[in-house]
């Protein structure tokens, strides 16, 4: 029985191959073996690109909550909420690129400084002014992690930022290691649309 089926095989082959020409052949045989992305694969792959990780934004925080369209509770690391206003103070997009920075003396924490583009220097400028001695809640991914004091820039004409936040690691790095991707995903230039 399986000698009759390879015989089949080798004939059906031979059948194949003097009717089709070797070129043809060679291109059936070609897709037969190579593997291809099945279009649920690609729309997964796809999607997975665009989708935004380790996205950060700056909200103002309620002290008083009286649950008014312009105030949401927000779950915290330790399972707690934490109200906050809607509203958002400063997003990854207008955030560039970050830098992780272990707190000298304390590698456990860590600290970012982040480069900004034109507009965010301007929103921070405005930020770190109005908001000056009030704590701002870091969300990141909607998840509320520290409260922080924004600081007002060395000079006028810097886009960099320090953030004293003191993050743990994988959260630091994690922020730094997506924010160009988050960014570019925000900021969709006018190549992206061909």
């Amino acid at each position: 029985m399986r000698k009759n089926l390879a015989t089949v095989c080798v004939f059906a082959l031979f059948i194949l191959t003097v009717g089709t020409g070797c070129e043809a052949f060679k291109e059936a045989w070609e897709d037969a073996t190579t593997y291809e992305d099945t279009p649920e694969e690609i729309a997964a792959e796809e999607e997975e690109s665009s989708q935004k990780k380790y996205e950060v934004a700056l909200h103002a925080i309620v002290k008083y909550p009286r649950a008014t369209p312009n105030e949401q509770d927000i779950p915290t690391l330790d399972g707690k909420t934490i109200w906050i206003k809607k509203n958002q103070l400063f997003s990854s997009k207008n955030i560039k690129r970050v830098k992780a920075i272990p707190r000298p003396g304390n590698p456990d924490l860590y600290d970012l400084e982040i480069k900004v583009d034109r507009f965010g220097r301007l929103q921070w400028q405005l930020l770190s002014g109005n908001r000056a001695g009030e704590p701002v809640a870091l969300i990141v991914d909607g998840v509320y992690f520290v409260s922080f004091y924004p600081e007002q820039p060395e000079n006028d004409s810097t886009y960099w930022i320090f953030l004293r936040v003191g993050l743990d690691p994988v959260t630091a790095r994690g922020i730094a290691r997506n924010a160009k991707k988050n960014y570019e995903i925000l900021n969709p230039g006018a190549f992206s649309l061909f």
